[in-house]
């Protein structure tokens, strides 16, 4: 027999809360550590490049998805926090469940994305003023027309703290999928043709399980690739590489400012 999923559950009170999951680790001797008020949510394996800073980075094993995950930043006063995650919408979903509930109030996505256009290129920046959501995980969350949106002042504040140091970009829609290897060029067109400008896997659910956690939040992403012409695809890791990491320079800046 085939079950068919629940439907209609977005506006249903969860009966396995976060306070549930950090009660139980509390009761077995678990402490959080320091919990900063921003976190910078990375994909791209920083903890790697974060592990040998440690004059500006301090790792917090208790938080994030295993040890030498998560990281404070040393000149922030213990404000803000970096958590290196797997990529997907369900482990975005689940820290910022648990670190709401531990008391983080914004979150920051700062990521990489591929691009709709052939005229995009790598290193490109992309600051999404909204995802579309297909990617299934927000569906638990809200219903299928509430829109994922980020903060206004957070957005904002950060696109004009980012343009003053150079980082120029697109404010537009991104596509956040739950499926990156059946993306097809049918649906680059649709999207590209409504303003889309670029596809990745976590911006909807910061935007929607954040806002139901009444978190702040912003995302900036840079395209690793984009199609071309001939329908192949044109990918430079290197350059988005360098130019994700001065991107993630100035957001922690950002984060890191009175």
């Amino acid at each position: 027999m085939i079950v068919p999923p629940f439907a209609d559950k977005s506006e249903l009170a969860s009966c396995y809360t976060p306070g549930v999951f950090l009660d139980a680790l509390r009761s077995a001797g678990w402490t959080p550590g320091v919990v900063p008020e921003t976190v910078v949510y990375t994909y791209a394996r920083f903890e790697l490049y974060l592990a040998t800073d440690s004059a500006r980075y301090t790792p917090n094993h208790m938080l994030g998805t295993g040890p030498g995950r998560f990281f404070i930043v040393n000149d922030s006063d213990g404000r803000v926090g970096i958590n290196c995650l797997g990529i997907g919408p369900s482990a975005t979903a689940a820290q910022i469940e648990l670190q709401a509930e531990l008391g983080v109030r914004r979150g920051i996505i700062v990521g990489t994305a591929g691009g709709l256009l052939n005229d995009q290129s790598p290193g490109d920046i992309v600051f999404p003023t909204s995802a579309v959501r297909a990617e299934g995980t927000t569906d638990h969350y809200a219903p299928p027309d509430q829109p994922a949106l980020p903060n206004e002042d957070l957005f904002n504040r950060f696109v004009s703290f980012l343009a003053a140091r150079g980082f120029e970009g697109s404010s537009s829609p991104c596509w956040t999928t739950g499926a990156p290897f059946r993306t097809t060029s049918e649906e680059l067109t649709y999207y590209a043709s409504h303003g889309v400008r670029a596809v990745e896997e976590e911006v909807a659910a910061l935007y929607v399980v954040g806002a139901a956690r009444g978190l702040e939040t912003a995302a900036a992403l840079v395209i690793d690739g984009v199609p071309t012409s001939d329908g192949r695809w044109r990918i430079d890791l290197s350059a988005a590489q360098m130019r994700l990491q001065q991107l993630f320079a100035s957001a922690i800046d950002f984060a890191s400012a009175p």
